[in-house]
């Protein structure tokens, strides 16, 4: 597959994140209202660069990953960002669908 073509796959993906992560946010902030959600961040000892308690700032860092990787110069440094953006989208796809599961 060339470049292109895994870029648009994960535009595709980045998207379907996004829309997941904001439903997921509004669960969150009413469980936060109820006095549940006590927890410090979403992920921890994960790839991301910071711990959020929400899922947006997640998806932004994922938004910004893919900047890098469109701007990637080499192919060396095109596989080390693709290979880093995957694992975060997969952390991401896992933890929406478990969240969803348990806020049912």
């Amino acid at each position: 597959m060339d470049k292109t073509k895994l870029i648009e796959q994960i535009q595709a993906n980045l998207k379907d994140i996004y829309h997941k992560a904001i439903d997921a946010d509004a669960v969150l902030k009413q469980q936060q209202q109820e006095g549940n959600a006590k927890f410090s961040a979403l992920f921890k000892d994960s790839l991301f660069k910071q711990q959020h308690r929400e899922f947006l700032p997640y998806v932004e860092e994922l938004a910004s990953d893919l900047v890098l990787l469109q701007e990637s110069q080499d192919d060396e440094h095109f596989v080390t960002q693709l290979k880093i953006i995957v694992a975060k989208l997969e952390q991401m796809h896992k933890l929406l669908v478990d969240f969803k599961a348990l806020a049912r």
